[in-house]
């Protein structure tokens, strides 16, 4: 055993140079790398005017009272005064109750439903907007233009600027009756930060965000835009979970209380412009300190103007290096370009350096509440429609219960998540999600030891511009539990994923993805990974294209950290600068049918995990590795499981027997087949020795791109629809461009 366990560590080595090799190989073709034509796709019809919502049970209006009886000539003012007339109404015989709301803007903390609210499947209750306009649930406050002044106080004048002393403008907001503990302090931001290592008040909700006719200002901030610093020489390397790659993680960590934090050598220009700043006690960091897909946020730490060295005051979770991405925020003499702004949380004084759109006509908006402007806790047979749902610190709308829908609304300017689904026959459709600061739609629904599915459906949204402030693992629809499904939505504008998931046999089909991934390079449009019990969930007929941005070369769909028993077929991938499809090490993954047009690598299929068994890197699935604790935790040894997935039958554990195709860690009994990949290389990839062993990769075609007109219809404007006589020696059963996205 000692042999052979030398002998894979020999081979890791060599693996892990070749992979070396290949990272640079693929960084200087990236270089050079060129998109082809973005594909043509189907013209989303424009939505009919909404018909009003006539001979409603109860009917809500700005101009209402809560003391009239909620008819259409005497509406409520409230929908909470609607919903208590619901509770009370008598339902016998009705096969539904509508509440229609009047156009206007309706301030509310948090407007909730519980149990008794809810329906019945013979009378379903229904909110919805009447119809005259648009219905907007604000949990925060819209500002006036009028609200707004030149800055008169002579200390703060003097720390902007000269090109914008004259530009920047202020908000009194106590004025305003907008107090402290609305509009909140900052606390730590980004999904990788450490905040709660350190004692005092560095966790809690995201602070108040100021948006200009729907688009989120940026707290002032250097640089600009998005621009970065790049960290200079790692002076030290702090106490943080590892300091280089996963061999060097500390045991200590999850019970260590204020780790020394890191330290970087700074020039001469930024020591002097810090040195500048008036209060470096309110100056946070933002940056991606290790890795292009760990995001954190910091206070400034300790500077030194002589000595040239900056310290965030919470230390990086995997570790420093140098040319690490940056940026500094809340930095009110860095309030020098348009469309930012700061908030002075002693006095109360909101500053804004205008954008050039800024008018007396524009809206502006304030978030304050910390919690989610629709809630229904445990309802059952409610359906939300129409309504306009923005304002939150925290995520816009809550439903936990059953057979509840939610379609039609507009969910935007929000800090957290758009709308969080827990229940089983829900249903998210037909609705717009802008500008939030994580995802957007998270299903969650059924049981995993029994394999009851959930069947709630994501289906015909769009979603755009999310993940604005946690910029990683923050996708547009997340999936949880058991038989789940995200079909014909479309999304773009983001920094990292689109699509994820956890569990099991959850359907991802028909949705349109595009430029997504934009800041990293180790992320997926459709990503899941790390766990060898997540059977059962297909990914087919989807349509990504253009992803990355810059040098960055993210993968297509990443079945990452041994992830198995996935199907992925009759995809279609185009423009990604990365790896189309990335199989990282799984087993019993069933993948055809899909065509990878101009990347950079169209597959590869590695053996982490089996290499990770004997010393390779990928630890976790070393013999005390959380893969084999969740793997043992789950219930795969059961009748429903084994009757379900047959594959599981063959499962080994016998680490004496590591060359049996079962040992759970090989790479095994996965099909790799009519796959079309059309690149500049004219090679498939890189398909790992183990997995060559143990898992079919056959009959897939492989082209250089000079070959695409011979493949497609009009690929030079965007029809990739391939021709009845390309030169395959299989059919590729893809959809027509036309069926992917909203319908």
């Amino acid at each position: 055993m000692k042999r052979k366990i030398l002998m894979i560590t020999a081979v890791c080595i060599c693996v892990a140079a070749a992979a070396l090799t290949v990272f640079l190989l693929v960084r200087h073709n990236q270089d050079h790398y060129e998109r082809v034509s973005s594909p043509v796709t189907a013209t989303v019809q424009e939505k009919p005017a909404r018909e009003l919502a006539a001979n409603a049970d109860f009917y809500v209006a700005p101009n209402g009272s809560d003391k009239a009886d909620g008819t259409f000539d005497a509406p409520f003012a409230t929908i909470e005064r609607a919903r208590d007339a619901v509770r009370t109404l008598d339902k016998t015989g009705k096969h539904g109750v509508t509440v229609a709301v009047r156009a206007g803007e309706y301030r509310v903390n948090t407007l909730l439903f519980t149990a008794e609210d809810g329906g019945t499947a013979d009378c379903p209750v229904t909110y919805c907007a009447y119809g005259d306009g648009e219905v907007v649930l604000n949990g925060g406050v819209t500002l006036s233009y009028s609200a707004f002044a030149p800055v008169k106080d002579e200390t703060q004048l003097a720390r902007l600027a000269d090109g914008v002393r004259d530009k920047v403008l202020c908000a009194d907001l106590g004025a305003l009756g907008v107090t402290a503990e609305q509009y909140g302090k900052i606390y730590a931001i980004g999904s990788y930060n450490t905040a709660d290592k350190y004692d005092g008040d560095w966790v809690g909700d995201i602070y108040c965000e100021l948006f200009v006719d729907d688009v989120r200002m940026t707290t002032a901030r250097y640089p600009n835009g998005k621009d970065y610093l790049y960290t200079g020489e790692v002076v030290r390397t702090g106490q943080g979970k590892e300091s280089d790659g996963a061999a060097t993680e500390d045991k200590s960590w999850p019970t260590r209380r204020n780790p020394v934090s890191d330290v970087y050598r700074i020039d001469e220009a930024l020591a002097e412009r810090i040195a500048s700043w008036a209060e470096p006690e309110k100056v946070w960091m933002f940056g991606y300190w290790k890795y292009d897909w760990a995001d954190a946020s910091s206070p400034l730490g300790e500077f030194s103007r002589e000595e040239r060295t900056l310290s965030p005051k919470f230390v990086s979770l995997y570790g420093t290096k140098t040319d690490a991405p940056y940026y500094f925020f809340n930095v009110f003499e860095e309030l020098d370009a348009p469309g930012e702004w700061y908030l002075d949380r002693e006095k109360g004084v909101l500053y804004l350096c205008p954008p050039e759109s800024f008018t007396e006509n524009s809206v502006i908006d304030l978030s304050l509440t910390t919690d989610n402007v629709l809630c229904a806790q445990g309802a059952d047979y409610l359906t939300f429609d129409g309504f306009t749902v923005k304002g939150t610190r925290g995520d816009a709308v809550n439903l936990t219960g059953n057979h509840n829908t939610l379609k039609n609304c507009l969910i935007k300017n929000v800090a957290g998540n758009a709308v969080l689904v827990t229940g089983a026959e829900n249903t998210v459709t037909d609705n717009e999600i802008a500008r939030t600061g994580r995802g957007g739609v998270i299903l969650d629904g059924g049981d995993r030891d029994t394999l009851t599915p959930g069947n709630n459906r994501a289906f015909n949204n769009l979603v755009h511009d999310w993940s604005e402030i946690y910029e990683t693992y923050q996708p547009a629809f997340t999936l949880n539990g058991v038989g789940n499904r995200c079909d014909h939505n479309e999304m773009y504008n983001s920094t990292h994923e689109a699509i994820t998931w956890t569990g099991n046999d959850h359907l991802i089909e028909y949705n349109l993805i595009h430029d997504v991934c934009l800041l990293t390079d180790d992320g997926g449009a459709i990503y899941a990974g790390r766990r060898w019990d997540w059977y059962g969930t297909a990914i087919r007929n989807n349509l990504i294209y253009n992803l990355g941005s810059g040098e960055h070369t993210p993968v297509g769909i990443y079945l990452d950290d041994a992830l198995s028993g996935i199907e992925v077929s009759g995809n279609v991938l185009i423009n990604v600068p990365g790896i189309g499809l990335q199989l990282g090490g799984g087993r019993d993954l069933d993948v055809h049918d899909n065509v990878v047009v101009n990347s950079s690598r169209s597959m590869t299929y590695d053996q982490r995990a089996i290499d990770g068994v004997f010393g390779g890197w990928f630890n976790h699935a070393a013999p005390e590795g959380d893969m084999w604790t969740h793997l043992q935790e789950s219930p795969w040894k059961s009748e429903v499981w084994r009757s379900a997935y047959p594959a599981m039958t063959r499962f080994s554990c016998d680490f004496d027997n590591t060359d049996d195709p079962g040992f759970v860690a090989n790479p095994a009994c996965s099909t790799v087949t009519h796959n079309l990949f059309v690149n500049r290389s004219g090679k498939i990839g890189e398909i790992s020795d183990a997995a060559a062993q143990y898992s079919t990769v056959e009959n897939n075609a492989v082209m250089k791109i000079g070959k695409l007109d011979r493949l497609f219809v009009d690929p030079a404007n965007g029809d990739y629809t391939l021709r009845d006589d390309a030169p395959l020696d299989f059919s590729v059963a893809v959809p027509a461009l036309s069926e992917f996205g909203r319908q």
